[in-house]
């Protein structure tokens, strides 16, 4: 029997990483002759402007933006907010920019009760989202994830350091995987296991619109039933199921469409044409409409 006086471990849920494009305005611009200069500078602020209000870009995006020698493909420019931790990256040929609010960024955005804001604003757009949660608890990543549920999700990796241990599930090439890892001390964070869910492309944006319409704390309990996590110590604060599936489009559906409209389409015009389809809304009813 389960001792009851054990206190639950506490557990705090919280989005760590955010990265989302926006859409330079680029209008009248021909961004092949555009020039690192005025112009291109112009697009990316209507780009900013386009997306959020102005009390949020005041106080999420305000500041002094620091030009960096070097970016990351595809884009050629970038910047940043250092002490904001957000890097805004860029190119003049490209017609997108993404923003990418690291885990310190978005602390300070959840200071100040701004961060599900930022969601709300570009939940469409968003490319890469982490869920970490935070667990109190002495118990090691490896231990963590060695109560998985179910085979659906399978450790991928074990790290081990000087600083800490950490744990994969899932395929870090994927959409979505998940990172279990704890520092050593002396780092501040060493009395905590963070179990962390990272969901990219698809995925990233149904976890963004999932966080505004059902809350966080849900979002990360239906993550950890997906990833099967058994362990004592993993308490969601909530427990109400929500819908994170991604449905992919058929591949074959836009042939399928094609064949039936110049293949089937016409062969049934001609087969009642030459009688041996005497009633084709009968056939319709029979063999098309009737079957779903």
């Amino acid at each position: 029997m389960q001792d009851s006086t054990v206190a639950t471990p506490v557990m705090r849920t919280h989005v760590d990483w955010l990265t989302f494009t926006m859409s330079p305005r680029y209008g009248t611009y021909d961004a092949s002759n555009m020039s690192v200069g005025e112009d291109y500078a112009a697009a990316i602020e209507q780009a900013w402007i386009a997306t959020f209000d102005a009390e949020t870009l005041a106080n999420a995006f305000g500041g002094e933006w620091e030009k960096l020698e070097k970016s990351r493909a595809p884009y050629t420019d970038a910047w940043t907010l250092v002490e904001a931790g957000i890097s805004l990256f860029a190119g003049i040929h490209l017609n997108h920019c993404c923003v990418e609010i690291s885990g310190q960024g978005c602390e300070i955005l959840i200071e100040k009760n701004l961060l599900e804001k930022c969601i709300m604003a570009v939940q469409e757009r968003i490319t890469r989202i982490d869920i970490a949660s935070d667990i109190e608890t002495s118990i090691s990543p490896l231990a963590f994830v060695g109560s998985l549920r179910h085979d659906r999700m399978r450790s991928s990796g074990h790290q081990l350091s000087a600083s800490g241990e950490t744990c994969y599930v899932g395929s870090r090439k994927s959409e979505r995987y998940a990172r279990v890892y704890r520092y050593f001390e002396p780092h501040p964070r060493s009395a905590y296991l963070r179990v962390e869910h990272v969901f990219r492309g698809d995925h990233a944006c149904n976890v963004g619109r999932a966080i505004i319409n059902s809350g966080l704390d849900n979002v990360a309990s239906t993550a950890g039933k997906a990833f099967g996590w058994a362990h004592d110590t993993w308490q969601p604060n909530e427990t109400t199921e929500v819908d994170l599936s991604v449905v992919k489009a058929e591949r074959t559906t836009g042939s399928t469409v094609y064949w039936l409209m110049t293949q089937v389409a016409p062969a049934f015009k001609r087969l009642c044409a030459e009688g041996i389809i005497p009633d084709p809304e009968k056939c319709c009813r029979d063999y098309f409409i009737g079957i779903y």
